[in-house]
Protein backbone atom coordinates (compact mmCIF):
# COMPACT_ATOMS: atom_id res chain seq x y z
CA UNK A 1 0.00 0.00 0.00
CA UNK A 2 1.24 3.55 -0.67
CA UNK A 3 2.29 5.57 2.39
CA UNK A 4 -0.64 7.72 3.59
CA UNK A 5 1.66 10.62 4.48
CA UNK A 6 2.81 10.81 0.84
CA UNK A 7 -0.69 11.17 -0.58
CA UNK A 8 0.00 14.27 -2.68
CA UNK A 9 3.10 12.65 -4.18
CA UNK A 10 1.51 9.36 -5.26
CA UNK A 11 1.97 8.52 -8.91
CA UNK A 12 -0.84 7.15 -11.05
CA UNK A 13 -0.17 3.50 -10.17
CA UNK A 14 -0.10 4.32 -6.45
CA UNK A 15 -3.35 6.27 -6.81
CA UNK A 16 -4.95 3.29 -8.53
CA UNK A 17 -4.27 1.16 -5.47
CA UNK A 18 -4.85 3.81 -2.83
CA UNK A 19 -8.08 5.28 -4.19
CA UNK A 20 -9.70 1.87 -3.82
CA UNK A 21 -8.36 1.53 -0.28
CA UNK A 22 -8.52 4.92 1.44
CA UNK A 23 -10.77 3.41 4.12
CA UNK A 24 -7.89 1.06 4.95
CA UNK A 25 -5.18 3.73 4.81
CA UNK A 26 -6.83 6.37 7.01
CA UNK A 27 -9.12 6.44 10.08
CA UNK A 28 -12.63 6.07 8.74
CA UNK A 29 -16.30 6.22 9.64
CA UNK A 30 -18.59 3.90 7.67
CA UNK A 31 -21.68 5.65 6.28
CA UNK A 32 -24.51 3.13 6.16
CA UNK A 33 -26.87 2.82 3.21
CA UNK A 34 -30.53 2.02 3.76
CA UNK A 35 -33.35 0.28 1.90
CA UNK A 36 -34.98 0.59 -0.55
CA UNK A 37 -32.37 1.04 -3.28
CA UNK A 38 -33.14 3.77 -5.81
CA UNK A 39 -33.28 1.89 -9.07
CA UNK A 40 -31.53 3.48 -12.03
CA UNK A 41 -33.19 2.22 -15.20
CA UNK A 42 -30.97 1.74 -18.21
CA UNK A 43 -31.26 2.95 -21.73
CA UNK A 44 -29.48 0.98 -24.42
CA UNK A 45 -25.90 2.22 -24.70
CA UNK A 46 -26.05 1.98 -28.47
CA UNK A 47 -27.97 5.25 -28.70
CA UNK A 48 -25.44 7.11 -26.58
CA UNK A 49 -22.52 5.58 -28.46
CA UNK A 50 -24.01 6.51 -31.82
CA UNK A 51 -24.55 10.06 -30.62
CA UNK A 52 -21.00 10.30 -29.32
CA UNK A 53 -19.65 8.88 -32.56
CA UNK A 54 -21.49 11.54 -34.56
CA UNK A 55 -19.72 14.12 -32.40
CA UNK A 56 -16.38 12.44 -32.97
CA UNK A 57 -16.11 11.01 -29.45
CA UNK A 58 -15.18 7.48 -28.40
CA UNK A 59 -15.55 6.74 -24.66
CA UNK A 60 -13.09 3.83 -24.81
CA UNK A 61 -10.38 6.00 -26.34
CA UNK A 62 -11.16 8.90 -24.01
CA UNK A 63 -10.89 6.69 -20.93
CA UNK A 64 -7.54 5.27 -22.03
CA UNK A 65 -6.03 8.61 -23.01
CA UNK A 66 -7.31 10.60 -20.01
CA UNK A 67 -6.51 7.99 -17.32
CA UNK A 68 -10.19 7.46 -16.56
CA UNK A 69 -11.04 4.50 -14.31
CA UNK A 70 -14.82 4.87 -14.13
CA UNK A 71 -17.41 6.75 -16.19
CA UNK A 72 -21.16 7.07 -15.65
CA UNK A 73 -23.66 9.21 -17.55
CA UNK A 74 -27.29 9.52 -16.49
CA UNK A 75 -29.78 11.34 -18.70
CA UNK A 76 -33.23 12.15 -17.32
CA UNK A 77 -32.80 9.51 -14.61
CA UNK A 78 -31.64 6.70 -16.92
CA UNK A 79 -28.14 5.30 -17.18
CA UNK A 80 -26.99 5.78 -20.76
CA UNK A 81 -23.32 4.92 -20.24
CA UNK A 82 -21.46 3.01 -17.51
CA UNK A 83 -17.87 1.93 -17.97
CA UNK A 84 -15.02 0.79 -15.70
CA UNK A 85 -11.29 0.40 -16.30
CA UNK A 86 -8.02 -0.59 -14.65
CA UNK A 87 -9.62 -3.26 -12.48
CA UNK A 88 -12.51 -1.18 -11.14
CA UNK A 89 -16.06 -2.51 -11.28
CA UNK A 90 -19.54 -1.77 -9.95
CA UNK A 91 -18.53 -2.79 -6.42
CA UNK A 92 -15.43 -0.56 -6.27
CA UNK A 93 -15.55 2.15 -3.61
CA UNK A 94 -13.44 5.01 -4.97
CA UNK A 95 -11.99 8.09 -3.28
CA UNK A 96 -13.74 11.40 -3.80
CA UNK A 97 -10.77 13.60 -2.97
CA UNK A 98 -12.11 17.18 -3.03
CA UNK A 99 -15.54 16.22 -4.38
CA UNK A 100 -16.20 15.78 -0.65
CA UNK A 101 -16.22 19.56 -0.30
CA UNK A 102 -19.47 19.70 -2.26
CA UNK A 103 -20.96 17.01 -0.01
CA UNK A 104 -19.92 19.08 3.00
CA UNK A 105 -21.80 22.02 1.51
CA UNK A 106 -24.96 19.91 1.24
CA UNK A 107 -24.55 18.85 4.88
CA UNK A 108 -24.32 22.51 5.91
CA UNK A 109 -27.62 22.96 4.08
CA UNK A 110 -29.24 20.20 6.13
CA UNK A 111 -28.16 21.92 9.36
CA UNK A 112 -29.52 25.26 8.17
CA UNK A 113 -32.86 23.62 7.38
CA UNK A 114 -33.02 22.05 10.85
CA UNK A 115 -31.99 25.43 12.35
CA UNK A 116 -29.00 23.98 14.15
CA UNK A 117 -27.14 26.58 12.07
CA UNK A 118 -28.98 29.88 12.16
CA UNK A 119 -27.53 31.40 8.99
CA UNK A 120 -24.58 31.07 6.64
CA UNK A 121 -23.75 34.62 7.69
CA UNK A 122 -23.03 33.52 11.26
CA UNK A 123 -19.44 34.04 12.43
CA UNK A 124 -17.56 30.75 12.54
CA UNK A 125 -16.27 31.56 16.04
CA UNK A 126 -19.85 31.30 17.31
CA UNK A 127 -19.51 27.55 16.69
CA UNK A 128 -15.76 27.02 17.12
CA UNK A 129 -14.86 29.46 19.92
CA UNK A 130 -11.28 28.15 20.11
CA UNK A 131 -10.63 30.31 17.02
CA UNK A 132 -11.64 33.56 18.73
CA UNK A 133 -8.85 36.11 18.74
CA UNK A 134 -7.44 34.90 15.40
CA UNK A 135 -8.10 35.95 11.80
CA UNK A 136 -11.29 33.89 11.99
CA UNK A 137 -12.97 36.54 14.16
CA UNK A 138 -14.19 38.22 10.98
CA UNK A 139 -14.99 35.07 9.00
CA UNK A 140 -18.52 33.74 8.38
CA UNK A 141 -19.75 30.41 7.11
CA UNK A 142 -20.50 32.09 3.78
CA UNK A 143 -16.86 33.11 3.46
CA UNK A 144 -15.77 29.52 4.05
CA UNK A 145 -18.38 28.11 1.67
CA UNK A 146 -17.15 30.49 -1.04
CA UNK A 147 -13.41 30.08 -0.26
CA UNK A 148 -13.04 33.76 0.60
CA UNK A 149 -12.05 33.49 4.26
CA UNK A 150 -8.91 35.53 3.59
CA UNK A 151 -6.78 33.33 5.84
CA UNK A 152 -3.13 33.18 4.65
CA UNK A 153 -3.01 29.71 3.11
CA UNK A 154 -1.22 27.85 0.30
CA UNK A 155 -2.68 24.85 -1.56
CA UNK A 156 0.39 23.56 -3.40
CA UNK A 157 0.20 19.77 -3.59
CA UNK A 158 3.83 19.39 -4.65
CA UNK A 159 5.31 21.42 -1.79
CA UNK A 160 5.73 19.35 1.37
CA UNK A 161 5.89 22.57 3.42
CA UNK A 162 2.65 24.01 2.02
CA UNK A 163 -0.39 24.49 4.23
CA UNK A 164 -2.39 21.80 2.44
CA UNK A 165 0.41 19.30 3.09
CA UNK A 166 0.37 20.23 6.77
CA UNK A 167 -3.41 19.88 6.82
CA UNK A 168 -3.28 16.44 5.24
CA UNK A 169 -0.75 15.30 7.85
CA UNK A 170 -3.44 15.87 10.47
CA UNK A 171 -5.04 12.67 9.16
CA UNK A 172 -1.98 10.45 9.76
CA UNK A 173 -0.97 11.51 13.27
CA UNK A 174 -3.80 9.72 15.09
CA UNK A 175 -4.54 12.82 17.14
CA UNK A 176 -8.08 13.98 17.94
CA UNK A 177 -8.35 17.75 17.82
CA UNK A 178 -5.59 18.04 15.20
CA UNK A 179 -7.80 20.05 12.83
CA UNK A 180 -8.67 22.64 15.49
CA UNK A 181 -5.00 23.04 16.39
CA UNK A 182 -4.09 23.46 12.73
CA UNK A 183 -6.75 26.15 12.22
CA UNK A 184 -5.73 28.02 15.37
CA UNK A 185 -2.17 28.13 14.10
CA UNK A 186 -3.27 29.15 10.60
CA UNK A 187 -5.51 31.93 11.87
CA UNK A 188 -2.77 33.29 14.14
CA UNK A 189 -0.05 33.53 11.50
CA UNK A 190 1.65 36.85 10.95
CA UNK A 191 4.37 35.78 8.50
CA UNK A 192 2.06 36.13 5.50
CA UNK A 193 -0.52 38.73 4.58
CA UNK A 194 -4.16 37.85 5.15
CA UNK A 195 -7.03 39.31 3.14
CA UNK A 196 -10.24 40.93 4.27
CA UNK A 197 -12.86 38.15 4.43
CA UNK A 198 -14.95 38.12 1.28
CA UNK A 199 -12.50 40.11 -0.82
CA UNK A 200 -10.31 37.46 -2.48
CA UNK A 201 -11.05 33.97 -3.79
CA UNK A 202 -8.35 31.52 -2.69
CA UNK A 203 -9.02 27.80 -2.98
CA UNK A 204 -8.49 26.65 0.59
CA UNK A 205 -9.16 23.17 1.95
CA UNK A 206 -8.86 24.60 5.45
CA UNK A 207 -12.13 26.48 4.83
CA UNK A 208 -13.85 23.16 4.11
CA UNK A 209 -12.40 21.53 7.22
CA UNK A 210 -13.65 24.46 9.30
CA UNK A 211 -17.13 23.98 7.84
CA UNK A 212 -17.03 20.39 9.06
CA UNK A 213 -16.12 21.53 12.57
CA UNK A 214 -18.95 24.09 12.53
CA UNK A 215 -21.33 21.33 11.44
CA UNK A 216 -20.09 19.01 14.17
CA UNK A 217 -20.40 21.63 16.91
CA UNK A 218 -23.84 22.78 15.73
CA UNK A 219 -25.29 19.27 15.51
CA UNK A 220 -23.36 17.40 18.15
CA UNK A 221 -22.38 14.77 15.57
CA UNK A 222 -19.78 14.51 12.83
CA UNK A 223 -20.28 15.04 9.10
CA UNK A 224 -20.36 11.30 8.24
CA UNK A 225 -23.04 10.71 10.87
CA UNK A 226 -25.07 13.57 9.41
CA UNK A 227 -24.53 12.24 5.89
CA UNK A 228 -25.82 8.83 6.96
CA UNK A 229 -28.75 10.19 8.94
CA UNK A 230 -30.00 12.73 6.40
CA UNK A 231 -28.97 11.38 3.00
CA UNK A 232 -27.13 8.08 2.58
CA UNK A 233 -29.63 5.93 4.48
CA UNK A 234 -32.60 7.62 2.76
CA UNK A 235 -31.57 8.37 -0.83
CA UNK A 236 -31.65 4.80 -2.11
CA UNK A 237 -27.90 4.23 -2.08
CA UNK A 238 -26.76 0.77 -3.13
CA UNK A 239 -23.72 0.42 -0.88
CA UNK A 240 -22.21 1.81 2.30
CA UNK A 241 -19.86 4.74 1.86
CA UNK A 242 -17.07 5.98 4.12
CA UNK A 243 -15.56 9.26 5.26
CA UNK A 244 -11.98 9.60 6.49
CA UNK A 245 -11.29 11.15 9.90
CA UNK A 246 -8.39 12.95 11.57
CA UNK A 247 -8.19 10.04 14.07
CA UNK A 248 -10.42 7.27 15.38
CA UNK A 249 -13.36 9.01 17.04
CA UNK A 250 -12.15 12.37 15.72
CA UNK A 251 -13.52 14.96 13.32
CA UNK A 252 -14.12 14.20 9.64
CA UNK A 253 -11.77 15.38 6.91
CA UNK A 254 -14.51 17.40 5.24
CA UNK A 255 -12.22 18.74 2.53
CA UNK A 256 -11.74 15.22 1.15
CA UNK A 257 -11.98 11.60 2.21
CA UNK A 258 -15.37 10.28 1.03
CA UNK A 259 -15.54 6.95 -0.77
CA UNK A 260 -18.49 5.50 -2.67
CA UNK A 261 -19.40 3.40 -5.70
CA UNK A 262 -19.79 5.00 -9.10
CA UNK A 263 -23.56 4.56 -9.20
CA UNK A 264 -23.96 5.93 -5.67
CA UNK A 265 -22.06 9.06 -6.68
CA UNK A 266 -24.57 9.18 -9.54
CA UNK A 267 -27.47 8.95 -7.09
CA UNK A 268 -25.92 11.76 -5.08
CA UNK A 269 -25.73 13.83 -8.26
CA UNK A 270 -29.40 13.12 -9.04
CA UNK A 271 -30.33 14.28 -5.53
CA UNK A 272 -28.48 17.54 -6.21
CA UNK A 273 -30.02 17.86 -9.68
CA UNK A 274 -33.43 17.49 -8.00
CA UNK A 275 -32.76 20.47 -5.74
CA UNK A 276 -32.03 18.52 -2.56
CA UNK A 277 -35.14 16.32 -2.50
CA UNK A 278 -35.02 12.63 -1.58
CA UNK A 279 -36.70 9.96 -3.76
CA UNK A 280 -39.73 9.95 -1.42
CA UNK A 281 -40.20 13.70 -1.93
CA UNK A 282 -38.67 14.81 1.39
CA UNK A 283 -36.64 17.98 1.18
CA UNK A 284 -33.57 17.94 3.45
CA UNK A 285 -32.06 21.33 2.58
CA UNK A 286 -33.80 24.71 2.61
CA UNK A 287 -35.94 25.74 -0.34
CA UNK A 288 -33.61 27.31 -2.88
CA UNK A 289 -30.45 25.99 -1.21
CA UNK A 290 -29.05 24.44 -4.38
CA UNK A 291 -29.84 27.59 -6.35
CA UNK A 292 -28.03 29.67 -3.74
CA UNK A 293 -25.17 27.16 -3.73
CA UNK A 294 -24.32 27.84 -7.36
CA UNK A 295 -24.36 31.62 -7.20
CA UNK A 296 -20.67 32.51 -7.44
CA UNK A 297 -18.97 35.07 -5.26
CA UNK A 298 -17.86 38.30 -6.89
CA UNK A 299 -14.30 37.48 -5.85
CA UNK A 300 -14.33 34.14 -7.71
CA UNK A 301 -15.72 35.77 -10.85
CA UNK A 302 -12.94 38.35 -10.73
CA UNK A 303 -10.47 35.47 -10.37
CA UNK A 304 -11.84 33.83 -13.53
CA UNK A 305 -13.14 30.76 -11.66
CA UNK A 306 -16.82 31.20 -10.72
CA UNK A 307 -17.32 29.31 -7.45
CA UNK A 308 -20.37 28.96 -5.24
CA UNK A 309 -20.86 27.06 -1.99
CA UNK A 310 -18.07 24.51 -2.59
CA UNK A 311 -19.23 23.95 -6.18
CA UNK A 312 -17.34 24.99 -9.33
CA UNK A 313 -19.50 26.65 -12.00
CA UNK A 314 -18.89 26.01 -15.69
CA UNK A 315 -19.55 29.65 -16.50
CA UNK A 316 -21.32 32.71 -15.16
CA UNK A 317 -22.21 36.00 -16.79
CA UNK A 318 -19.93 35.34 -19.74
CA UNK A 319 -17.00 34.28 -17.52
CA UNK A 320 -16.06 30.71 -18.47
CA UNK A 321 -14.20 28.96 -15.68
CA UNK A 322 -10.46 28.71 -16.12
CA UNK A 323 -10.68 25.59 -13.96
CA UNK A 324 -13.21 23.52 -15.87
CA UNK A 325 -14.71 25.39 -18.78
CA UNK A 326 -12.01 27.13 -20.80
CA UNK A 327 -11.12 25.97 -24.29
CA UNK A 328 -12.80 25.63 -27.66
CA UNK A 329 -15.27 22.89 -26.72
CA UNK A 330 -18.67 24.30 -25.78
CA UNK A 331 -20.82 22.47 -23.25
CA UNK A 332 -24.53 22.35 -24.03
CA UNK A 333 -26.33 23.84 -21.04
CA UNK A 334 -23.02 25.22 -19.78
CA UNK A 335 -24.67 28.30 -18.28
CA UNK A 336 -26.44 26.04 -15.75
CA UNK A 337 -23.74 23.39 -15.25
CA UNK A 338 -21.68 22.97 -12.11
CA UNK A 339 -19.15 20.50 -10.77
CA UNK A 340 -17.67 18.76 -7.77
CA UNK A 341 -13.99 18.17 -8.53
CA UNK A 342 -11.24 16.02 -7.07
CA UNK A 343 -7.50 16.53 -7.35
CA UNK A 344 -6.83 13.30 -9.25
CA UNK A 345 -9.42 13.99 -11.96
CA UNK A 346 -12.60 12.99 -10.11
CA UNK A 347 -15.68 14.80 -11.43
CA UNK A 348 -19.37 15.03 -10.68
CA UNK A 349 -20.96 17.15 -13.41
CA UNK A 350 -24.52 18.35 -12.88
CA UNK A 351 -26.16 19.88 -15.96
CA UNK A 352 -29.72 20.98 -15.15
CA UNK A 353 -30.47 22.37 -18.62
CA UNK A 354 -29.75 18.98 -20.18
CA UNK A 355 -31.14 16.85 -17.34
CA UNK A 356 -27.77 15.11 -17.23
CA UNK A 357 -25.26 14.07 -14.59
CA UNK A 358 -21.84 12.60 -15.30
CA UNK A 359 -19.51 10.94 -12.78
CA UNK A 360 -15.89 10.33 -13.67
CA UNK A 361 -13.05 8.68 -11.77
CA UNK A 362 -9.44 9.06 -12.80
CA UNK A 363 -5.85 8.65 -11.66
CA UNK A 364 -4.20 11.77 -12.99
CA UNK A 365 -0.51 11.38 -12.23
CA UNK A 366 1.89 14.16 -13.14
CA UNK A 367 0.66 17.71 -12.41
CA UNK A 368 2.30 18.79 -15.67
CA UNK A 369 -0.38 16.74 -17.48
CA UNK A 370 -3.39 18.17 -15.64
CA UNK A 371 -4.17 20.92 -18.14
CA UNK A 372 -4.17 18.42 -21.00
CA UNK A 373 -6.41 16.11 -18.95
CA UNK A 374 -8.84 19.00 -18.33
CA UNK A 375 -8.89 19.71 -22.07
CA UNK A 376 -9.73 16.06 -22.73
CA UNK A 377 -12.53 16.22 -20.16
CA UNK A 378 -13.96 19.40 -21.64
CA UNK A 379 -13.92 17.90 -25.11
CA UNK A 380 -15.65 14.70 -24.03
CA UNK A 381 -18.22 16.39 -21.80
CA UNK A 382 -19.12 18.73 -24.65
CA UNK A 383 -20.13 15.73 -26.73
CA UNK A 384 -21.97 13.89 -23.94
Amino acid sequence: MPRPADQFLWNDEQKLVAHRNMHHLFPTHVVKAGAPVRELPRQAESGALEGLARMGADPTAYMAEAEVTGLLAIWHGRIVLERYARGNDESTVWASRSMAKSITSVMIGTAVRSRHIRSVDDPVVDYVPELAGTHYNGVTLRHCLQMTSGVPYSEDYQDRSSDVARLQLCTVQGKKGAFVEFLKDLGSRRDRKSNTPGSVFNYCSADSVLLGLVLERALGRTAPLQLERELWSRAGMEEDAYWNLEAEGGSAFTASGVGATLRDYGRLALFVLGGGVLPDGTRIVPDGWMVQSVIPSRASIEAGSPYGFQWWLHEHGGVVSSKVGAGDAKLRGGSTAFYALGNAGQVILVNPAEGTVVVKWAIWGEPSQFEERRRQDRTFFATS
